[in-house]
């Protein structure tokens, strides 16, 4: 067999022979459902594409080809020749004359038409029917020295042990220019006779063809010779077929086996890539997956009246016929040389003398007991190795690996399983709760260490579907980080050191990872943990080249830092509602304060805006350096966003922080732009509901009357994430902020002259939001107060519709009036 031989030349895995062993090795003793041939593939010369359509007859001739050439070329004996290969006798037998001409031929396989051959006999017939050369095309016989009419055929002369049968299936049209399948109906047997396609076959059917007329008058000894009995060596039984699926450009390829030895003798199976499944072999289940041709679906279609009529495009390709004797009595594999050493020992032990079946002189009795006994014993050895029990199943270095590789696989079976992984969580999770143990910081860190190795190691790298605790193993770890400062602390050295670094392409376990990081950098932060700012420099060290090199893959690495920045604001929305009061005695110390020095304009003709207070400080209060870092300068942006924010959450009065805002806008150009860029960026991202009040502080900004009234509302509308280009971003996707916007313009156009001026100029970039395409039916859902994103319309909303179309019809009427004063003159 191909096991049982030892390659000693040079580097055998770089043989095809040495990759079959392995292919070979692995299906017999592999614990795998299956086995993928890779070094297999890469021992071609050129690249195999495995999603290709490749000829499988070309591949098996290509294949034992290069396998016999190998055991040629270590003088080992060639085993594929032995089994596949068959003499052709081209023959030519002359009819006037009693010569005949023959020339011997190898064959691997028999290579027949499928076209006009109903069964694979007719096709066999074709393949032996001799063609009559005459008249001109006679032959000329050497022997006689002139030409003859003469009978040109091809016969078997020797058959193999195994006959492989090609059926041809594959042409080209050449009118059309393509490769076209023949899926015609071929009907082959269980038990093929090959008897009358070979040499002596067709000598007897050329004997009773010429003396059929004596044999029928009763003269049975007349020189005609006997009909030859066929013996059952020329019988051969069907044990595979290679199935191709498919048309000529694109198929697949699958197989049928039978099994000639075990325990499963004679049971069949189907090969079909990884699958491997037993499948009941009869004649009609052969004809229905085999001999391709029409059938007659079982699904009736009611529309088609007629009987639906299909053909099989899934049909053999190649046969495999085992000579039936040899079934019998299988060709034994070739021995190993330790089994031909133990036998050389046991022929010299044997010819020893004093063995009593070799010297027939006496000896005492006891040794001949002895000695009888390893005479049985060596008849035993004998016969095991005669039937293959002590030869080597497979080279040592294949069954070393096929081993390596079955411990690997057990391995893995036992440790990604679904029973494991509980019992891991439950082993990392029991430390968690017991805050009051004297030892429970050692504990919670050795809990941890054990969760992250499992998570990073092990969970992350199965299936999906294995992946069903990932919240609970998030919540342990969040657990033992924010209780023990030691486990937070190996937790940040951990993830720092430079080792086991890995790409993730799985997105999932992307944000698992993302997750455990934000996890550990608040429990780091809250620890006060040294190693915060290196656990930092080494995240943001990846925006050098990691990042970059994947940025498709980087959205959960930014949202790391996006979630650590929003999580640490100083005070959550529930805490910051009971900081109104706080706000409101704030504001009126700034309304109290003197900022005449902080003005970046001459405020000219203009006046401060009026101030609410029920009784104005007659004087103001000289502004402190405190009020002025916190406000006013640079720093004072930390403040302002906390005002912003008490605009969206707080829901009492808020016209302090409204007047205080509006204070120190007045005649200062750094402060309003600051003030209008962080109101911008709460109105394109806060949640529509919580819009009202930003709209609010925004009207009272633009409805300040100094010199910056112009620029505060080409700022707010005009500049780069303005109102208008928030209308057309929200249009489509979030249409209730969309009208909220077209709201606040109409509100402030009805409340401040140069606004509405302003906005006349500007009609063309916002009057496509007044088309009836972006108004929905009537509703009575308020859009300022609804969570939805979707636009209501509302009975205030048509008026604002109304408004705002009667502001633009305002602008046509004024544009056509000084058109018409224009015209005027120039009719004159």
């Amino acid at each position: 067999s191909v096991l049982s031989i030892e390659d000693d030349s040079e580097n055998p895995e770089e043989s095809v022979f040495c990759q079959v062993q392995s292919l070979f090795g692995h299906l017999m003793e592999s614990k795998l459902q299956y086995y993928v041939p890779e070094n297999f593939w890469k021992m071609w010369n050129k690249e195999l594409y495995v999603r290709e359509q490749q000829d499988a007859y070309e591949f098996f001739t290509s294949l034992v080809d290069q396998l016999d050439e190998h055991l040629k070329k270590i003088g080992r004996e060639q085993i594929f020749k032995n089994t596949f290969q068959g003499i052709f006798s081209d023959q030519k037998i002359c009819k006037d004359c009693p010569h005949r001409y023959e020339r011997e031929e190898t064959f691997m396989a028999l290579n027949l038409g499928v076209t006009s051959c109903q069964s694979l006999e007719i096709s066999l017939d074709q393949f032996v029917r001799g063609e009559v050369l005459d008249g001109s095309n006679a032959y000329y016989c050497e022997k006689c020295k002139e030409k003859r009419t003469t009978v040109k055929r091809t016969c078997i002369k020797s058959l193999p042990s195994v006959l492989v049968i090609h059926l041809m299936r594959f042409g080209f049209d050449w009118e059309s220019g393509r490769s076209i399948k023949y899926d015609e109906q071929i009907r082959f047997p269980w038990v093929l006779n090959m008897e009358p396609y070979t040499v002596s076959g067709m000598a007897r059917q050329d004997s009773s063809a010429d003396h059929g007329e004596s044999m029928r008058g009763g003269e049975p000894g007349s020189g005609g010779s006997p009909r030859k009995k066929v013996t059952i060596s020329e019988n051969y039984e069907l044990v595979g077929v290679v199935v191709h699926s498919g048309q000529a450009h694109a198929g697949h390829y699958y197989s049928f086996i039978k099994d000639r030895r075990g325990s499963a003798r004679g049971r069949w199976y189907k090969f079909n890539d990884n699958v491997v499944e037993e499948f009941d072999m009869n004649d009609e289940t052969l004809e229905y997956e085999c001999f391709g041709g029409e059938y007659r679906p079982k699904v009736y279609d009611q529309s088609n009246p007629y009987p639906d009529v299909r053909r099989r495009y899934w049909n053999a390709y190649m046969l495999f016929y085992q000579r039936i004797s040899d079934q019998n009595s299988p060709v034994l594999p070739k021995k190993s040389r330790v089994s031909i050493m133990r036998q050389e020992a046991e022929d010299l032990s044997l010819s020893a003398p004093s063995s009593p079946e070799i010297s027939p002189q006496s000896s005492p009795r006891p040794p001949r007991a002895n000695n009888d006994r390893l005479t049985l014993l060596t008849r035993l050895v004998k016969k095991g190795e005669k039937k293959g029990l002590f030869v080597e199943k497979m080279p040592a270095r294949i069954y070393q690996m096929v081993r390596d590789e079955n411990l690997k696989f057990m391995k893995n079976r036992d440790v990604y399983n679904g029973d494991y992984f509980n019992f891991t969580l439950s082993l990392a999770s029991v430390n968690a709760t017991k805050l009051k143990h004297p030892f429970y910081q050692a504990m919670a860190k050795a809990s941890l260490q054990l969760a992250v190795q499992f998570l990073f190691h092990t969970y992350m790298r199965t299936k999906k579907k294995l992946r069903v605790d990932t919240e609970e193993w998030i919540a342990t770890v969040e657990v033992l980080l924010s209780k023990s400062s030691e486990a937070c602390q190996w937790m940040v050295q951990y993830l720092v050191a430079p080792e086991g670094r890995e790409i993730i392409n799985v997105r999932e376990v992307r944000v698992v990872v993302a997750t455990v990081l934000e996890k550990t950098l608040e429990s780091a932060l809250f620890f006060q943990d040294p190693g915060l700012d290196c656990l930092l420099d080494m995240l943001l060290s990846l925006l050098d080249k990691d990042v970059p090199d994947n940025c498709k893959n980087c959205s959960q690495y930014f949202s790391l830092f996006s979630n650590f920045a929003q999580r640490h604001r100083r005070w959550s929305s529930a805490q910051a509602r009971e900081f109104l009061h706080l706000h409101n005695t704030l504001a009126l110390i700034v309304l109290h304060t003197d900022l005449t020095s902080q003005r970046t304009e001459p405020p000219g003709v203009y006046k401060q805006p009026p101030s609410g207070l029920a009784a104005p400080a007659s004087t103001l209060l000289s502004l402190h350096p405190d009020i002025n870092n916190l406000l006013l300068q640079t720093d004072g942006q930390s403040y302002l966003m906390e005002v912003m924010f008490a605009m969206r959450e707080l829901s009492g009065p808020l016209s302090f922080l409204i007047e205080m805002i509006t204070y120190c806008s007045f005649c200062n150009e750094p402060f309003s732009l600051g003030v209008m860029q962080l109101l911008k960026n709460h109105l394109e991202t806060a949640p529509p509901h919580e819009l009202k009040n930003v709209f609010q502080m925004l009207l009272e900004i633009l409805m300040v009357e100094d010199p910056l009234q112009s620029q505060r509302l080409k700022y707010a509308f005009e500049s780069e994430k303005g109102l208008l280009a928030l209308m057309h971003q929200s249009n489509n996707v979030d249409s209730s902020r969309c009208y909220q916007c077209v709201k606040f313009l109409v509100t402030l156009a009805q409340k401040c002259a140069p606004a509405k001026d302003y906005f006349k100029e500007l009609s063309g970039h916002w009057s496509w939001a007044m088309s009836e395409h972006y108004w929905t039916p009537q509703s009575n859902v308020s859009n300022e107060t609804s969570t939805a994103k979707t636009f209501q319309r509302t009975i205030s909303a048509q008026d604002t519709l109304a408004y705002a179309t009667a502001l633009l019809n305002e602008k046509e009427q004024s544009g056509s009036k000084r058109e018409r004063e224009i015209e005027v003159p120039q009719i004159c």
